[in-house]
């Protein structure tokens, strides 16, 4: 008979000679009972609580080949301590006719030998809980008395004796980072000279990222807390409470205003403003004069990437500001704002809200008989992964379907509202009590009005939403601008001639 060994160790602190020494009684074993071992499958420091181990899912995988009869272990609980674990891998190992076997362990094939077997399994799961609980309650204990309990020491400490002290020769450096930042200096400078005053990482020179964090760390002021215990004195306080506050606040300072050369230049018009040569999407674009003085522009993408377009490049505040001056200019009219309550009036009257609710309740019976399907496919599968996705699949229907009811209690409380042309009026009235110079209340009009906007070199068409908020395309474009370009143009006394759709809704 063809079996395997497989063997396991739990941790580090564990040696080598466990390993050899499972392995050396599990051949005995096999000698014994004239059993052929074709393989070792060996996990070393891995826990035997989960399935995560590489050769233990190895052996499970090579077993599906047939080639061996048994697993060979010293002890079932070095096959998984989880019962429910064991339980399903032995499953699908008797499908492929493969025994585990304990070589120290004597369990019969009688139903005693599997109700023992079973035993064995949930003492093994118990141990590991209560070995668990035990690490737990050691890793407090060590906390709580000060004691180091392993993992990395910050820059400035050291252990002695089994304690976090505090290492005079590194510090000073970290004395120095708050101190320094806190008086104006940048990160990259301070770690520049701390470089030239010879501090080391790892006997190498100290790196920008390497005090990524260190600057809002709390365990500088004596503050430990790994989310489980806390001990204010198991890292010793290297700098003062009242330095420590002054770097946050000045580390706020720089998260809200960063340099100038870094700063994130937002483009109001992206995913709205499209080449009116190709119909590709205008990206944001950057260059810089021979004066330094940088520049941005809306550049044609195909151009930009493909060099293929010979859309030119538009600048970036003119074109939004021209966008913001029309929209006010066409849409923010006496005459416009009575044409878009009139039309929101209408769209009200036709009760648009209760149609959409009867086609997300349809959804949701959809989804119903989904998850049906689903859970009755679950229960016949014989095959785990086919279980799998079925249970994953009814998971997301599931949260499809909350997503779907939230919506309809939305829509339901909005029937409840009634509206007049004096509310939608009022409303609209806001958007003209704004600075145009203002980025944030040119943001406001783009996002609440403008649709899309097609930009050519002569010319530029802006079309505004619709109830539908379905994007205008190139050829829509195209031939709402064929229509209406004779009119247009003759009327035309600037370079650029803003169209516009004809149908003008508040949304």
């Amino acid at each position: 008979m063809n079996v395997v060994i497989y063997a396991r160790f739990s941790s580090h602190s564990q040696t080598e000679q466990s390993i050899e020494g499972q392995l050396r009684v599990c051949r005995e074993y096999a000698q014994n009972k004239g059993l052929n071992i074709i393989n070792e499958y060996i996990d070393r420091a891995t826990t035997g609580t989960n399935d995560n181990r590489p050769a233990f899912l190895q052996m499970i995988k090579d077993s599906k080949k047939k080639e061996f009869e048994q697993i060979l272990v010293y002890k079932l609980d070095r096959f998984s301590r989880k019962k429910y674990d064991s339980v399903v891998y032995k499953h699908n190992l008797a499908k492929n006719g493969i025994k585990v076997v304990s070589a120290t362990e004597i369990i019969s094939d009688t139903p005693e030998g599997t109700l023992m077997e079973g035993m064995l399994e949930t003492f093994a799961e118990m141990y590991s809980k209560e070995l668990s609980q035990k690490v737990k309650r050691g890793i407090r204990e060590s906390i709580l008395k000060g004691n180091y309990i392993g993992g990395y020491i910050l820059y400035g400490y050291k252990v002695v004796d089994k304690k976090i002290v505090i290492d005079e020769e590194t510090a000073p450096a970290i004395r120095y980072l708050f101190e320094e930042y806190a008086n104006g200096k940048s990160k990259k400078q301070i770690i520049n000279e701390l470089n030239q005053m010879g501090y080391r990482l790892k006997n190498k020179p100290i790196k920008y990222t390497s005090f990524q964090n260190n600057l809002s760390n709390k365990k500088y002021i004596g503050v430990f807390d790994n989310g489980h215990y806390q001990n204010n004195e198991y890292y010793p306080q290297i700098i003062s409470k009242e330095l420590f506050e002054k770097v946050q606040v000045k580390l706020a300072e720089h998260k809200h205003r960063p340099g100038t050369q870094k700063a994130k230049v937002e483009y109001l018009l992206s995913g709205k403003a499209f080449c009116g040569h190709c119909g590709a999407s205008l990206v944001g674009v950057s260059g810089t004069s021979n004066n330094k003085t940088k520049h941005y522009y809306y550049a044609c993408s195909t151009r930009y990437k493909k060099h293929t377009c010979n859309k030119k490049n538009e600048h970036k505040e003119s074109l939004e500001r021209y966008v913001v001056e029309q929209t006010l200019n066409f849409v923010l009219t006496e005459e416009q704002i009575e044409n878009i309550a009139n039309g929101m009036l209408e769209q009200w009257n036709k009760n648009t809200t209760a149609i959409k609710i009867k086609e997300y309740e349809k959804k949701i019976e959809k989804i119903e008989q989904e998850l049906d399907k689903c859970f009755n496919l679950f229960y016949k599968a014989e095959n785990e992964e086919l279980q799998k996705r079925m249970n994953d699949k009814a998971n997301s229907l599931t949260i499809q379907k909350k997503d779907i009811q939230k919506e309809i209690k939305k829509l339901k409380m909005v029937q409840l509202i009634t509206h007049t042309k004096e509310d939608v009026k009022n409303l609209l009235a806001e958007y003209l009590d704004g600075n145009i110079n203002d980025i944030d209340y040119q943001r406001k009009i783009i996002n609440k009005f403008v649709n899309s906007v097609y930009v050519f070199d002569d010319k530029t068409a802006i079309y505004y939403n619709l109830f539908n908020l379905r994007q205008f395309t190139y050829n829509e474009a195209l031939d709402n601008i064929a229509e209406n370009e004779q009119v247009l143009i003759s009327n035309a006394m600037l370079r650029q001639i803003n169209y516009h759709i004809q149908n003008i809704f508040f949304n």
